[in-house]
């Protein structure tokens, strides 16, 4: 019996901790859930399936589920939580499909929303939030309460800009896929060969793949851009020569030689690869809209210098001599000026001291040498 209250409080300390790491509002707009259940990383597969493994690639931490009732309609949520937005950005991508339209009402905090009639997908910061019902999904004011309720505890820093790199002509809506490990690239663009890694997320890459219909293509056969940047130009320039031996590299499909064949180019830090084009011209005319360049900020205090004139660097000097010159012949009158002042008012007493002055005398000369001689 007397472990009895040492247990209770365990109990509550466990319930307070998990209710502190809980990120799920309790309710949202007319919804209300039941107690949330936290899920760690390890066990995504619970509410993930088959797409946990993805997930855990692009740097899910935990995730959080609960079901939420309104008039006999349940609603189920669940929040991944990522390691950051980019993360959080790259899930909603792969999580989200074509049959997914732009949810325009779910306010500011939501970065990102897409949705079908009976689910809903919102990025909050570096919280995904995967909204499935019974019936039709929740309405847009609802999930903008559901992503207010989210953003307080949200990593608020900026999200990837590489998808503003894409062209926007031909462009599928919702075929962009970012990526950040081969798994997800293997979804998307699949190479021929067992090659894994072969655009070198390993070195810090980040990719996003997209879909396009270009001018004279059936509309069943989409060209596929593939964008990679890496965090320097030389790894770009190094990773481009092993893109060259994985793939088929500006060739055409009859010349790949059993690899998969694209186009491709680098600017920069950029490499950009196309695939599903027949042509070299075609390939050059979409590439050709691609252009990276390095832009550096400076967010601190500064203004501007500008180069001067001649004539104002030769008035400079002779002024900047004749400061110097004035200056030593006045410090020279001062201390002579002293001196004399000095001998005149302490006659032999600071200055001419023949009691303590010695003279090393050679003796080649008849004439005595006296003290006052220095002076």
């Amino acid at each position: 019996m007397k472990r009895t209250p040492f247990v209770v409080l365990l109990l509550l300390g466990a319930a307070g901790a998990a209710s502190a790491q809980s990120v799920l509002p309790s309710s949202f707009g007319s919804w209300v859930s039941a107690p949330p259940t936290q899920i760690p990383a390890r066990e995504l597969a619970s509410v993930a399936q088959d797409k946990a493994d993805v997930l855990r690639e692009y740097g899910v931490t935990s995730a959080e589920k609960s079901d939420y009732s309104q008039n006999g309609t349940t609603a189920s949520v669940v929040v991944y939580k990522m390691t950051d937005p980019s993360a959080a950005f790259g899930a909603f991508t792969y999580l989200r499909t074509m049959e997914f339209a732009a949810i325009t009402g779910a306010g500011s905090s939501a970065s990102f929303a897409a949705g079908t009639k009976n689910r809903a997908i919102l990025v909050v910061g570096n919280f995904v939030a995967d909204v499935s019902s019974t019936g039709a999904r929740p309405e847009d004011s609802d999930l903008k309460a559901l992503a207010d309720g989210l953003y307080p505890s949200a990593d608020k820093r900026p999200y990837p800009p590489l998808a503003g790199f894409l062209p926007k002509e031909g462009l599928v809506k919702g075929s962009e896929v970012y990526v950040l490990g081969p798994r997800a690239m293997a979804q998307f663009f699949p190479i021929k060969g067992n090659q894994p890694d072969w655009l070198g997320f390993d070195r810090s890459a980040e990719a996003i793949v997209a879909h396009y219909h270009l001018a004279g293509r059936p509309k069943d056969e989409d060209a596929v851009l593939v964008l990679a940047m890496y965090p320097t130009q030389q790894i770009a320039a190094n990773q481009y020569d092993q893109v060259n031996r994985a793939l088929a590299l500006n060739k055409l499909s009859s010349e790949a030689n059993g690899r998969t064949a694209a186009f491709g180019t680098r600017s920069a830090a950029l490499i950009a690869l196309l695939s599903g084009v027949e042509s070299h011209e075609a390939a050059s005319r979409f590439l050709n809209q691609i252009h990276y360049a390095t832009d550096v900020t400076w967010n601190e205090s500064s203004h501007d210098i500008t180069d001067p004139s001649i004539s104002t660097i030769v008035v400079g000097a002779i002024v900047g001599t004749g400061s110097i010159m004035m200056i030593a012949l006045a410090a020279g009158l001062g201390f002579g000026g002293l001196r004399l002042l000095t001998k005149i008012i302490f006659p032999g007493r600071v200055f001419d001291r023949s009691d303590q002055v010695e003279i090393l005398q050679l003796g080649l000369a008849s004439k005595p040498i006296k003290s006052q001689d220095s002076y």
